[in-house]
């Protein structure tokens, strides 16, 4: 573990009864992912931004590059303290796994490359907290899956693919919201069933084509 320094933007005061309290979740979440993943040289920065908060689970995070990560609370919440509890070691797993793979392949341009990469995000999540999946990797039922998985490989290899579409939610009537995380976690699902050598963590520079193994996600062979 090196150079992974946590700023807390505070100037407000808005976040100052539970300032220690983020330091010491983010210490000991940061120790069980430097154990599973060589992390370094990344500025984790905390501040209150209700506007950029999940509202299923709390919190939200977003990493632009391999060495900035942001850390979106509510500052306003009654359950803040819960929150940051149960959710904090989860974002960051999943962002600091972003972090990395930023670095070598990067991020990518392709509907395929954003599905891998959250995918491994999601699945570093599970290796290192265990416990329950988020929200969004289940957003899909069986049926979807097989409709909207055929929908995104017309769409693998286009560089212009609508983001916003795929995993926000932005066109609901085309597109469940968070279909796109839903399918990146089963399409690594399936490469980790079948390759079970591998982890999220030893897969981080993998380029996303070698997941094609795992794109076809039939019935028989959706990840648990």
């Amino acid at each position: 573990m090196m150079n992974v320094c946590l700023h807390i933007l505070n100037a407000s005061g808005a976040l100052g009864t539970v300032a220690t309290f983020i330091e010491d979740e983010f210490t000991k979440s940061l120790k069980k992912i430097s154990s599973a993943l060589s992390v370094s040289d990344v500025d984790v920065v905390v501040y209150d931004n209700s506007k950029g908060v999940i509202p299923e689970v709390g919190i939200g995070g977003y990493s632009p590059n391999g060495h900035v990560m942001f850390l979106y609370l509510d500052a306003t919440s009654s359950i803040l303290k819960k929150t940051i509890q149960e959710q904090l070691k989860k974002t960051l797993a999943h962002e600091l796994h972003h972090c990395m793979r930023w670095r070598n392949p990067g991020y990518g341009e392709t509907l395929l490359e954003a599905l891998v990469n959250e995918g491994l995000a999601d699945h570093f999540d599970l290796e290192i907290n265990g416990g329950n999946l988020q929200p969004w990797c289940t957003a899909l039922g069986k049926e979807e899956m097989m409709v909207f998985s055929k929908k995104a490989e017309r769409e693998y290899t286009a560089k212009k693919y609508d983001h916003g579409r795929w995993f926000f939610g932005s066109s609901p009537k085309e597109i469940p919201r968070w279909a796109g995380y839903t399918l990146g976690y089963q399409i690594v699902g399936t490469y980790l069933k079948k390759y079970p050598d591998q982890t999220a963590a030893s897969l981080v520079s993998t380029p996303a084509k070698a997941f094609i193994v795992g794109l076809r996600v039939g019935k028989e062979e959706l990840a648990p």
